[in-house]
């Protein structure tokens, strides 16, 4: 073929090609949008869960004495298929440790990592606080800090089922959480049987002894604070209490381990109105300026998270209805009491032949709390809110 035959032949070929597609074109463009589409199908099934951070009326914290708002945030994590299908899925009730706030600590990226995988077996979970003045609430009612614990399973419960496709049963709910929420998870499964099925406690805020309370009350130095604090407050009026303490604190530590824990610990626990900080504490102050014990309200302090025995022959008709118990802590938690008493209370469940399990590893108290959502608490809340189990 000479090079001006094959200019002629390639001319021609490419106005043969050109034609084609100027009669085709249409047919071409409806290929090239159904692979697009296609291709947004296989986009989906990596597409991410949608979190956002919600204001929800809070009646039960109306009467707290601290200024807390009857108003509330949560997070609210809905699974990659949730805005593009008709199903209800089950509810997962996150509550968030002591001075965590929800949104502080997002949970997303295990959410996310964990839904990637777990497309059959998708859920809504709802972040909770519990945060207030004292940075917790210890998630227990009380006339002092409010209503928390009725917060969640009124307040919360209700709206969550009446502004999302939830599956509104016991059944279809469960409740963790790590810490402060840990111990809450606990106390509020123990009486609320009739609103969740699985309940799972990370590294719960459950004594077994009075390690931790020792730990706050080791200072003499916060002592003499409480003490001074209290003192301060003995003439406000109480509708000036809330305002009045708030400046009050301002130039304190915010520490589990500080007046703050105490404060919280207290309001929680050891309410009484009749005390200049509405707290009946568990030591008083000698005439030498040293402090002793006063065991009859210390008693009331071990009991918001301790008096395991008690709590367990109590409740234990209420914890035999559960479809699953779990509890996970470190072996190197560095809060005091906290390992001993989540193995104590599985000790006890088994005296009690009440069915749960456990997963103790190695790591402390908050270094693990991703991979332990991603490994345990998901894919157990997972199997059991879904029937599988």
């Amino acid at each position: 073929m000479t090079f001006e035959l094959s200019i002629k032949f390639q001319t021609s070929f490419n106005l043969s090609i050109y034609n084609i597609y100027m009669k085709k074109r249409g047919q071409i463009q409806c290929v090239v949008i159904l692979l697009l589409l296609l291709g947004g199908g296989i986009v989906a099934q990596d597409q991410k869960s949608n979190y956002s951070l919600v204001e929800i009326p809070a009646p039960s914290l109306k009467d707290n004495l601290i200024g807390t708002k009857d108003v509330q945030k949560i997070g609210v994590y809905l699974p990659p298929s949730y805005l593009d299908s008709d199903q209800l899925f089950p509810v997962v009730y996150f509550l968030n440790g002591y001075t965590v706030e929800a949104g502080e600590y997002p949970k997303t990226e295990a959410f996310d990592s964990y839904m990637k995988n777990s497309k059959e077996h998708e859920f809504i979970l709802i972040e909770l606080n519990g945060h207030n003045l004292f940075e917790g609430s210890m998630y227990a009612n009380s006339p002092v800090s409010g209503n928390w614990e009725d917060f969640i399973v009124r307040d919360v419960i209700t709206y969550v089922d009446s502004h999302y496709k939830t599956l509104a049963k016991r059944e279809s709910r469960g409740i963790s959480g790590h810490s402060m929420g840990g111990g809450g998870t606990i106390n509020i499964s123990l009486r609320h049987p009739e609103v969740f099925s699985v309940a799972y406690a990370m590294s719960p805020a459950v004594l077994a002894n009075d390690n931790l309370l020792n730990g706050m009350f080791k200072n003499d130095s916060t002592l003499v604070q409480v003490q001074n604090l209290s003192e301060k407050m003995v003439n406000v009026r109480d509708e000036d209490f809330s305002e009045t303490l708030q400046q009050e604190l301002k130039s304190y530590d915010r520490k589990i381990t500080s007046i703050f824990g105490i404060l919280a610990f207290g309001s929680a626990f050891s309410p009484d109105l009749s005390q200049p900080l509405k707290i009946a504490f568990p030591f008083t102050m000698n005439a030498d300026g040293t402090f002793s014990k006063k065991e009859e309200v210390l008693e009331k302090w071990v009991a918001g998270f301790g008096n395991l025995e008690e709590k367990v022959k109590n409740y234990k008709n209420n914890l035999t209805q559960y479809k699953k118990i779990a509890l996970s802590c470190g072996y190197q938690d560095e809060t005091p009491g906290l390992l001993e008493g989540s193995v104590y209370f599985s000790t006890l469940l088994k005296e009690e032949k009440i069915p749960h399990s456990t997963c103790w590893y190695t790591g402390k108290h908050s270094d693990k709390v991703s991979e332990q959502l991603i490994g345990e608490v998901f894919p157990t809340m997972s199997a059991y809110l879904h029937g599988e189990k």
